[in-house]
């Protein structure tokens, strides 16, 4: 699903870029490491897209547009199997929302490979990674694809989409839906919290967990039998005899259960 969107999504960017004038200033790195590093990414801002190769190399692709670019500096370092990328931008001289800059890292890693990433502003997007992946955006969306590992991710402002996690998952927003996916049975915990939006989660039919939904602001149901209390604005009980936990929690929003 990712990969085809990745063809074209930054097609509408480039004829922007084209008819108007401007040129992308675009930088590009090639680092040789081992399976199981770490690629740290921390950004004052920049959307991320993170994909994976059958090869033991990053590559980094980093595109900055927009007339402030030359206040744009971005630093790299190897470390090993590790690479570390700093973003800094320069916002001296005018306030922020002023600011006029685009900034996109597109990495490509090995399959096997953790990722720590922190950007101020913008889009995380990971797909088809083996390895733990910690991620936080203060304002931008989270798509996570096909991940084996452990999952820590966070955001400020905007939705949530994690589609086949298989690992531990701990992911929060403050403003946004959440649409959870596990097309397989759970091994470990998985909690999911939003401050303002609806949670759609969708599990496996044979799924055997305790789960936990609740809403201040909406109403909660399942297609599962949930042996345990039910209201309508909460469920707690075990699926299937129970087994890890599943927590949903909304601030301003439903919780729908729904079987794939």
């Amino acid at each position: 699903m990712l990969k085809m969107n990745n063809t074209f999504k930054y097609a509408p960017i480039a004829l922007l870029l084209m008819a108007g004038g401007l040129q992308a200033k675009t930088i590009n790195k090639e680092f040789t490491v081992a399976n199981g590093g770490l690629l740290k990414i921390a950004t004052d801002v920049g959307a991320i897209d993170i994909e994976t190769h059958a090869k033991e190399t990053v590559l980094v692709e980093v595109e900055i547009t927009g007339k402030n670019e030359d206040d744009m500096e971005v630093s790299f370092k190897n470390n090993g199997d590790d690479v570390t990328i700093k973003g800094d931008f320069d916002r001296s001289g005018f306030s922020f929302g002023n600011n006029h800059i685009r900034v996109t890292y597109k990495v490509t890693l090995p399959q096997t490979y953790n990722v720590d990433l922190n950007t101020s502003g913008g889009s995380i997007e990971i797909e088809d990674l083996e390895g733990e992946v910690d991620a936080y955006t203060s304002g931008g969306s989270i798509s996570l694809e096909d991940i084996q590992g452990n999952v820590d991710i966070k955001t400020s402002g905007g939705s949530l989409d994690l589609d086949n996690i298989i690992g531990k998952i701990d992911a929060h927003t403050s403003g946004g839906s959440i649409e959870l996916k596990l097309p397989t049975k759970p091994t470990k915990d998985s909690k999911v919290k939003t401050s303002g939006g609806s949670i759609t989660a969708y599990l496996v039919k044979n799924v055997a967990v305790n789960l936990s939904a609740k809403t201040s602001g909406g109403r909660v149901s399942s297609e599962f039998t949930v042996d345990g209390k039910i209201t309508k604005r909460s469920i707690e009980g075990t699926i299937n005899g129970g087994g890890p936990e599943l927590v949903l929690k909304t601030s301003g929003g439903s919780v729908r259960i729904k079987e794939i």
